[in-house]
């Protein structure tokens, strides 16, 4: 039972990181707002209003993430106690770590617990509502707060310390990574991880990966529009000339599974153009020190970044990288029977008869 915790470790992750992100959106955005209208200090004004609602938001993410890690393992019992256990991590600097480890912790110890204690039907409506929160609940306050808390306190800050240090070649290095990480499996897994990074840097109040991680996200499915409708369209069959169209819109909404269909159909070379253009976009940003404070939002991001022309400047090169790499790659693609039954239909139409 134990095992397989561990076994579905990145599934639990996932869940309790999706449920975190729109937290993030709406403090990036209220944050952003805040900004907007100005006069954040004064009680009573629209800068204010907003720019509480953005503190609660960040505030509050840690908990929401650490909750949704302990209820994907063990179930609603779990809620309350990763509630207060994630927003002690982000009080006490230990952030996105913090609130990983008190998240599964809670998760296995009610599970201990619901296979342990005794099945009691004075006890049974008493367990998921007191009995289980409270005492794991407990035990993570010791834990974030005396033991765990402190050394990831001590790491998060280093590595923080770390990147601020950087140079420009440090920080295109460390972006090229990051965006590599973005655009290789386009919505899976290990971009999940480079999300789980970037979520790490903004809840420490570092939002350039961020702006990274964005611009690296828009990139492949924009580049592979422009390879299949602009630079070489005759190496692409019509499917994947109309699916191009849907993925410009999909760049722009910032939905990196828009350059799917075309990895699908040739791996060997849309992989690599994408992940290269990925890491050029979020290795700019991190070099020019854009930021946004915002992980998601696509085109309706861009007025919130600190410098929207250098931010659509990185994101176009991206795009760019991965049309131009994709494009030489490519050999000429084969006639389909789509594309024959086009060319008849377009011969038949510019006929002329004489006589």
């Amino acid at each position: 039972m134990y095992a397989d915790v561990f076994k579905h470790f990145k599934q639990h992750c996932m869940t309790g990181i999706s449920y975190m992100i729109p937290v993030i959106v709406i403090g990036g955005f209220c944050t952003a707002i805040a900004r907007l209208f100005g006069d954040v200090e004064t009680a009573g004004t629209i800068g204010y209003a907003f720019i509480q609602a953005g503190n609660a938001a960040f505030a509050l993410m840690m908990g929401v993430l650490c909750a949704g890690i302990a209820y994907s393992i063990c179930g609603k019992p779990g809620i309350a106690p990763g509630i207060v256990a994630g927003y002690l991590s982000n009080q006490v600097k230990a952030s996105f770590l913090g609130a990983l480890v008190c998240g599964f912790l809670i998760g296995l110890m009610i599970l201990w617990m619901q296979n342990v204690f005794p099945k009691s039907k004075a006890l049974k409506s008493m367990y998921p509502i007191v009995i289980y929160p409270v005492l794991s609940g407990i035990v993570a306050t010791v834990v974030i707060m005396f033991l765990v808390g402190p050394p990831l306190t001590a790491l998060t800050a280093y590595l923080v310390d770390v990147f601020m240090g950087m140079s420009g070649m440090s920080k295109f290095g460390l972006g090229f990574i990051l965006g590599c990480m973005t655009g290789f499996d386009m919505g899976g897994p290990v971009n999940k991880i480079c999300f789980s990074i970037v979520t790490a840097f903004a809840a420490s109040g570092v939002y350039g990966p961020a702006a990274g991680k964005n611009a690296a996200a828009m990139a492949p499915p924009l580049g592979m529009a422009i390879s299949a409708l602009i630079l070489t369209p005759k190496k692409y069959t019509a499917q994947e000339r109309e699916d191009a169209k849907v993925a410009i819109a999909m760049s722009l909404c910032q939905v990196t599974e828009g350059a799917l269909p075309f990895a699908f159909n040739d791996p060997k070379r849309v992989v690599p153009a994408v992940t290269i253009g990925s890491g050029v976009a979020h290795g700019l940003i991190l070099t020019w020190g854009v930021t946004v404070p915002v992980l998601h939002g696509g085109i309706f991001a861009i007025p919130l970044t600190s410098n929207p022309l250098l931010w659509i400047a990185a994101y176009l090169i991206g795009a760019m990288v991965t049309a131009v790499i994709v494009s030489v790659l490519k050999p000429k693609h084969p006639k389909t029977d789509e594309d024959i039954v086009e060319e008849e239909e377009l011969s038949e139409d510019i006929e002329i008869e004489i006589g």
